[in-house]
């Protein structure tokens, strides 16, 4: 992994958006900011906006820390400066709470603020379970224990004095009705009534209030969830299309490439099919419809499909077989597949609510997939996801 570092001033502000340019094209990882001049929440978000906007693959972490990281590539005109005062911290402990999915630099605009404000600990509730199922594409959110040691590298890599302590939350509280000696909590302005409960709920318990510190959200925008802030659900809807996790199986020379795209009612497999028939070189094959014999011919060499450079095998449930090099999912969330199948078979919501707790939840089939593909927008996204998907599958072969 490639690291750099830049320094920030009042004499250079003015080049910021330089600079981030320079990163990208050097195509730096992970870009440490030093600031040589007033740090205030508006430069903090200037910084995490525009880099999120330039350079949106660099991990950019704006130093709190005295000490600067080894050997970074400088970038920039200023070099950093050696044994620097630390920054005067307000409390000890604070909390703050949130998904932290794909951790992004609207996470890091909140994680900036409590590192500023605590010397000995920063206290992060993650939500799980029943506190993220109603977000958007749910499904494909990172496993907790993976978030939380996201949260904590980024923490303790940029304080560099107060630790950080991670747990998972599946109620509105979490930690920060349980800590009696925490002494702040960080918010956002949308999440400010969380704040504000929190703090009924410590009185309830015999605590002290706690110091509620809003931060403005880095704006963003994502014109298909209806979003203008930097979100997990904007990045999630964003890898769509994308590989999710590395393919192994590699192409036989002189074989077929074999893609299972599977679907559960009502996810528009069946669109995303007739969209994989328009494109040269692929074939689409119906594998529920086939025998065991059939099947067996599908994958043997002389197989009258078998000159085809790619073939889908279209399936109800994740196809398990050696052959099968990639997985693909299509779904929609839980309560639109339901809607679809009450309206196409006319049945009534607990004959479909009861066809579909008899399905592998998509959660699960996105675990076994490589690329997931979401038919609940219009044709158009569906298309651009469907089309991404495959420009991605050529490039792998």
């Amino acid at each position: 992994m490639s690291s750099g570092i830049l320094i920030v001033s009042e004499q250079n502000l003015e080049k910021l958006r330089d600079f981030l340019e320079v990163a990208k094209t050097l195509e730096v990882d992970r870009l440490y900011v030093r600031l040589e001049l007033s740090r205030t929440d508006a430069i903090i978000s200037k910084i995490y906006l525009l880099s999120a906007n330039i350079c949106p693959r660099t991990d950019v972490r704006i130093l709190v820390k005295s000490e600067n990281p080894e050997d970074c590539l400088l970038i920039g005109d200023e070099k950093p400066v050696e044994n620097i005062g630390k920054v005067s911290k307000k409390y000890k402990k604070v909390v703050l709470g949130g998904t932290f999915d794909r951790l992004h630099n609207g996470h890091k605009v909140l994680l900036n603020k409590a590192i500023e404000l605590a010397s000995e600990e920063i206290v992060v509730g993650v939500t799980d379970k029943e506190m993220i199922i109603k977000k958007s594409l749910f499904e494909m959110i990172e496993p907790v224990d993976y978030r939380m040691k996201k949260v904590i590298d980024f923490v303790e890599d940029v304080s560099g004095e107060a630790k950080c302590t991670t747990e998972p939350i599946i109620d509105p509280f979490g930690p920060s009705t349980r800590i009696p000696d925490l002494e702040a909590i960080i918010v956002s302005r949308e999440t400010l009534k969380g704040g504000d409960a929190v703090n009924k709920k410590r009185i309830e318990n015999g605590m002290t209030q706690l110091d509620v510190i809003v931060v403005e959200l880095v704006e963003g925008s994502d014109e298909i969830l209806n979003e203008i802030k930097i979100s997990s659900s904007s990045k999630r809807r964003e890898e769509l299309g994308r590989v999710l996790k590395p393919v192994e199986k590699q192409k036989t020379p002189g074989t077929p490439y074999f893609v299972n795209l599977n679907g559960g009612s009502g996810s528009g497999i069946e669109q995303i099919e007739g969209y994989l028939k328009e494109k040269n070189g692929i074939e689409v094959v119906n594998w529920d419809v086939l025998d065991s014999d059939e099947k067996l011919r599908v994958f043997e060499n002389n197989s009258r499909i078998s000159n085809i450079k790619i073939i889908v095998l279209t399936s109800s449930v994740p196809i398990e077989a050696a052959q099968i090099s990639e997985i693909w999912t299509a779904f929609v969330p839980a309560s639109e597949a339901s809607r679809r199948i009450i309206q196409r078979n006319e049945i009534t919501e607990e004959e479909a609510q009861k066809m579909l707790s008899s399905e592998m939840p998509n959660k699960e089939r996105i675990e076994r997939s490589h690329v997931a593909l979401c038919t609940l927008w219009n044709e158009k996204e569906t298309r651009n996801q469907v089309d991404k998907a495959v420009r991605g599958l050529m490039k792998r072969l």
